[in-house]
Order: structure tokens, then sequence, then C-alpha cells
């Protein structure tokens, strides 16, 4: 009889174990899993065009996360309708003290920001850039459960390649329609009239030209002559001063 109650209460000993051991295994799994992955909501105010799930999330130009879900939601008490992104960021972490990195950037500043799409995909990522100052009080808070990273929400425009193209096909009309107008033409005659007088100008400078300078040649002799004359003169007369009263002999 007490050999039974002894077997018994050692396999109730043993069960209860088990039961210990697997719970722990479970629980130690669960928070190892959690210190490799850490999943916040990101609330964007603005248009999230471009922003699919496995999206990448980057910090310094490297892939730290994704996106693992994007859902619409109401908020009861705004009454209105909310998008949350869920991220899934892929952090080493040694368990007992360590600070969690996620949350060391959040306090440093850091929030997520909703890059433009891609101009030939169409595809837009976030990264994790610091917020400038003054930046507002960091309080952690909730979403259904999930922390929320904070969010960079200004808008901004971004131009897709269909506006890219649309922009362009307007630019070309406009300058269609300067080209094709009085104004412009009447500046192409007035430049032609222009360029063709000017050719005028240069064909009659050409055939005058020769004559010009062959006048100012003739010219430029006539006055080395009379120069070579002159200090003929001078030298007799340095030489002979008397000749200004007799004259020359």
């Amino acid at each position: 009889m007490r050999r039974e109650r002894y077997h018994t209460t050692t396999g109730l000993f043993v069960a209860g174990a088990l039961t210990l051991l697997l719970v722990g295994s479970a629980l130690f799994y669960h928070i190892a899993l959690q210190a490799r992955e850490q999943t916040f909501v990101l609330l964007f105010k603005g248009s999230l065009r471009g922003l699919e799930a496995t999206a990448p999330v980057k910090y310094r130009g490297v892939k730290i996360g994704e996106v693992s879900a994007i859902e619409i939601t109401e908020n009861i008490e705004r009454h209105k309708v909310e998008i949350p992104v869920y991220v899934r960021f892929f952090v080493k972490k040694k368990l007992g003290f360590s600070q969690d990195p996620i949350q060391l950037l959040i306090r440093s500043g850091f929030v997520a920001d909703l890059s433009k799409p891609n101009f030939l995909s169409g595809l837009a990522d976030i990264e994790l850039v610091k917020n400038p100052p003054p930046r507002p009080k960091y309080e952690k808070t909730y979403y259904y459960g999930y922390p929320v990273f904070p969010t960079r929400n200004t808008t901004e425009k971004y131009t897709t390649l269909d506006e890219a193209l649309t922009a362009a096909k307007e630019t070309l009309e406009a300058i269609q329609k300067l080209v094709s107008s009085a104004e412009v033409r009447d500046t192409i005659n007035a430049a032609r009239l222009m360029a063709d007088s000017l050719s005028a100008l240069s064909t009659d400078m050409q055939a005058s030209l020769p004559a010009v300078i062959r006048t100012f040649t003739q010219s430029l002799d006539r006055i080395s002559s009379a120069a070579y004359s002159t200090q003929t003169l001078t030298d007799y007369l340095s030489r002979n001063p008397e000749a200004l009263i007799r004259g020359k002999r």
C-alpha cells in the first residue's frame, strides 16, 4: 500500500516537473522570439501610396525590419477611419537588463518617415530619420496592445510616372503654343530680315573694302614721302642755317 502511494507521489512529481519544464521552455522561446522580432504600429496622417506589406524599414540605408500588415480600422474616440501600419523589427537583443535598441532610437528622436514612391516601380519604403528640433516629448503609447512608433506626418507632394508624363506633355503643348504665336512669328521674321540685311552689308563691304584699303595705302605713302622731304629739309637747314636768308644754292 505504501509502495503504491510512493509510486503515485513520484508520478505526480515527475508530471509536475515536466509540465513546469514545458511551460518554462515555451515562455523562454516566446521571450527569445520577442528579443529577435518586435512589432510596432505606425500611424501616418498623409497618403500611403506605394506602401505594401513586406516593404522594407531602413535605418541608415540598411533594412532592419519590414511591414508585416496594413489594415483599416475605426477610431471610436475620434469618429474617423485609421490605417495602422504594422512593422516588424529584426532586433538582436540579449536577455536581461540590456537596453531595447528600438526604444533607444525613439528616445534619441528618430521617427518613421514614408519615402516617395519609386519613379519606376511606384513602391515606397519606410526610413527611420532623426526628427529635427523642437521635438515633442515622447510618451510611450499603445495601439490595441502594440507599441506605437512615432512618425513624421508631413505631407509632401510626390510625382508618379503618369504625373511626370502629363507634366511633360503640358510643357510641350505650352512650347508649341508659344512657337506658333503671332509675337514669336514676328520676332522670327524680324530676325530673318536683319540677317538678310547683314548679309547684304557684308557683301557690299567685301566689294568696297579693297578700294578703301588701296586709298588708305596711297595716303600712307604720301604721308611717308612728305615726312622724308621734311626730314631732308630739316637736315639741310641745320647744316646751312644761312640758307633761310640767301636761299638754297
